[in-house]
């Protein structure tokens, strides 16, 4: 005991956190399920005001054989996993001098040191939780990249040969996303930027494809352009179902109307509607679309695009997906999104969900409530990104 007195639980934390954290960073600290076991099976009989009283120490007094019955383990079993929990500077093992336990004297498994060691195992805990968020962010951008592989690739290209075939190789090279659990961050991140990379690839031999001259096209016509006859032209002004989880969502949730000044394109003439849809279409460039987000959804792209002025589809679907977290979008929605509405729809959803938020009259305040609402619209056919889109974009003034 020093001049403090016995050290002494960080303000807030019981024993039954302790043994929460020590589970959390098991794994880490290299206690194995046994071990584990038995530390939690003796700090469960200790009195849980001795881990924050300056004056008491908390010490487990049960003899060896009695704890080893009730463990199920061996008495020399028990005797290397306390060795090794000592060794780790978990406890400290004070017996008599006839090597017995005993409360007189405070003589057992005595867990000051385990005390000392908590501002350091919550600081571990916390990395291990980055880390893991880190992992999942990139196992998400992996999936955004296979799906855009397997979009992108031609029918043919099973039994492709050349540039195409070669990509095709290292795309069935990349390992299963079960596997990816086994990488650590750092290799996790060299394979998905790899990954990009090959997206890159694969951009360029289509570019090159479709142009006669044999050169790449300067601002490629985006996506959307492609594929807009899978966008929904339907009417703007369809009710929306204002739940999210089976939870009814906030006040403050609006979907602003799609054009922003309450003139909706669908009102009028369909036929004429769908021709200004597609002259619109027609001239959506990713120049064009990367000025209708907003700041901080710019940033994010020209992040993924390392910076480079040359956007490509897979740079605004990555910005999109790894948008979510920051814009309280739940992971489980936007797969859904994606699942429900392809890859380029969810984004553009995300992108002018992100966008409106900052609505002059119908500022959007639950992102993520509001794209499940999107979701099933366009389910039910009643969603109209174009018309959004052409809402977004005269509010830009472009």
């Amino acid at each position: 005991m020093t001049e403090t007195g016995f050290p002494t639980l960080p303000q807030g934390h019981k024993r039954f956190s302790v043994e929460q954290l020590l589970i959390e960073v098991a794994p880490e600290l290299g206690i194995r399920p046994g071990a584990l076991q038995a530390l939690l099976h003796m700090m469960k009989r200790t009195k849980p005001d001795h881990w924050t009283s300056p004056d008491r120490e908390p010490v487990f007094f049960a003899a060896q054989d009695e704890t080893a019955a009730a463990l199920g383990k061996s008495r020399r079993s028990l005797f290397n996993i306390e060795k090794r929990l000592e060794e780790l500077g978990l406890i400290e093992k004070r017996v008599k001098g006839n090597g017995q336990r005993s409360a007189i004297g405070d003589c057992g498994i005595v867990f000051s040191r385990l005390i000392a060691l908590v501002p350091d195992l919550l600081r571990l805990a916390e990395h291990l939780k980055t880390e893991r968020k880190e992992h999942k962010a990139l196992r998400n951008r992996r999936s955004t990249y296979v799906r855009y592989i397997k979009q992108r690739l031609p029918e043919d290209a099973v039994s492709a040969q050349g540039a195409i075939g070669a990509v095709l190789e290292a795309f069935q090279a990349w390992p299963r996303a079960d596997a990816l659990s086994r990488l650590s961050n750092e290799q996790l991140e060299a394979h998905v930027n790899d990954a990009q990379a090959l997206c890159t690839t694969l951009d360029e031999i289509c570019d090159l494809h479709h142009d006669s001259s044999g050169k790449p096209a300067q601002n490629f016509p985006c996506f959307i352009q492609e594929n807009n006859q899978k966008i929904h032209l339907v009417n703007c002004n369809v009710p929306i179902d204002k739940r999210n989880a089976g939870k009814p969502a906030p006040d403050k949730f609006k979907s602003p109307p799609p054009v922003g000044s309450g003139d909706c394109l669908e009102k009028n003439n369909g036929a004429a509607a769908v021709a200004r849809n597609t002259q619109f279409l027609s001239r959506l460039k990713p120049d064009h679309l990367f000025r209708l987000a907003s700041k901080d959804m710019q940033a994010m792209i020209s992040q993924c695009a390392g910076g480079s002025s040359d956007l490509r589809e897979f740079h605004f679907l990555d910005a999109a997906e790894r948008m979510c977290a920051n814009l309280g979008i739940n992971h489980s929605a936007w797969v859904q999104a994606v699942q429900t509405m392809g890859q380029a729809s969810a984004m553009i959803a995300v992108l002018l969900l992100d966008a409106n938020r900052d609505h002059p009259t119908a500022p959007v305040h639950n992102v993520g409530g509001a794209l499940r609402a999107m979701t099933r619209r366009f389910r039910g056919g009643g969603l109209n990104l174009v018309g959004s889109l052409i809402g977004l974009s005269r509010r830009r003034g472009l």
